[in-house]
């Protein structure tokens, strides 16, 4: 997204463990929108979780690593409901914002993430936990918010290079779902 501040709701993450205080989150649209740049996306079939972070471990991380993307912001999209979907069936792209120009090749495709306004709050913690946070912020928050989910993906936004903590196992990253007005 172009600025870390662009058109963005501001939903804080309760102190001390990183999750969305759904009851106390002040919240403004601003008028501007979201511009993400050219991403290369790679899709993985199957359950989401521990298999999630094995294929970005596995099969992005590398090819990262090989062309000079190790500190590129990340996404990664969900597309599928995974109390809904089969989880032999839930789709997910990993994908890596590409520098202008970039040409990767290879079995991947390029796309464009649809910029325009995204409720998004900030996670840390252990990545099992993030599934929690998911379903607060579209099941609690979402309704009472004055808002609607659109037809654009949500996504989780990550740096590369800072989104695991060797330390503490934590994950970090920003969940951000796109909203209009009610």
């Amino acid at each position: 997204m172009d600025g870390r501040n662009a058109g963005r709701l501001c939903a804080p993450p309760a102190p001390g463990n990183g999750r969305l205080a759904i009851e106390s989150v002040p919240c403004k649209l601003p008028s501007s929108t979201c511009r993400p740049p050219s991403r290369r996306a790679q899709r993985h079939i199957g359950p989401y979780g521990p298999a999630i972070g094995a294929f970005w471990r596995d099969t992005v991380a590398p090819w990262m690593q090989s062309h000079g993307l190790g500190d590129a912001t990340c996404y990664g999209i969900g597309h599928d409901d995974p109390s809904i979907t089969p989880p032999d069936k839930c789709r997910y792209d990993a994908c890596v914002a590409l520098p202008e120009g970039f040409q990767p090749g290879g079995r991947a495709s390029i796309t464009t993430l649809p910029g325009g306004r995204y409720a998004v709050t900030q996670f840390k913690g252990p990545s099992s936990a993030i599934a929690e946070t998911w379903t607060r912020m579209t099941r609690e928050w979402l309704p009472a918010s004055g808002l609607q989910w659109d037809e654009r993906p949500c996504f989780e936004r990550f740096s590369a290079a800072t989104a695991m903590d060797p330390a503490t196992g934590e994950f970090s990253c920003e969940i951000c779902i796109p909203v209009r007005p009610l």
